[in-house]
């Protein structure tokens, strides 16, 4: 969490558009580099002005970085193919996850086994206008769930109320997160 807290930190002093910014950021490198734990930082920086308006930005924000953090590495990767064994590596392991073609994307969102998406559509060919729909619409539906749920804990309770209950929210989030992907990381081992 210290990159997701430096980047927060960073782009604070810029008010609403860095914070904006910094979520942008946050989601890049997320889809991109590696897990940054984008759904507790987006929840925590929709806590400074819990609002519909806040939440529908962070949101545009949330689905515009998944979406160009993925194209971005898929761009690289279809230009700049990595190694003969890393390909390998990735088509055998996509092999072997319960679904072996673009609606993983969509499972992907509850459980986080394919890290590297960009790289996994260019590296098995999948169709990527398909693939980034799924990409779009599984960012949509899971960050708009989170902030709607959060967004209706601050209208029932007051403020403490709904900070603790939107911690809540993200330690759930994140370990319902861990244990599907360890369930599915047994199963491939298993196979």
């Amino acid at each position: 969490m210290m990159i997701g807290d430096a980047i927060i930190g960073f782009f604070s002093n810029f008010g609403v558009w860095g914070m904006l910014l910094a979520i942008y950021v946050i989601f890049l490198i997320d889809s991109m580099i590696f897990p940054a734990l984008p759904d507790f930082f987006l929840l925590v920086i929709y806590s400074t002005n819990p609002s519909a308006t806040w939440g529908i930005e962070l949101l545009a924000m949330a689905v515009l970085a998944s979406f160009s953090g993925n194209s971005l590495l898929y761009l690289i990767t279809k230009r700049y193919s990595p190694p003969g064994f890393i390909k390998n590596l990735m088509k055998k392991y996509s092999k072997m996850l319960i679904i072996k073609d673009e609606r993983i994307l969509l499972v992907n969102r509850i459980a986080p086994v394919l890290p590297y998406t960009g790289a996994f559509i260019a590296i098995r060919n999948w169709d990527y206008k398909k693939s980034i729909s799924y990409i779009v619409v599984g960012a949509a539906i899971k960050f708009g769930f989170l902030l709607i749920l959060s967004g209706t804990f601050y209208d029932l309770f007051e403020r403490g109320a709904a900070e603790r209950a939107t911690f809540t929210l993200i330690i759930v989030t994140i370990t319902a997160g861990i244990i599907a992907a360890h369930l599915e990381k047994k199963r491939l081992e298993t196979a």
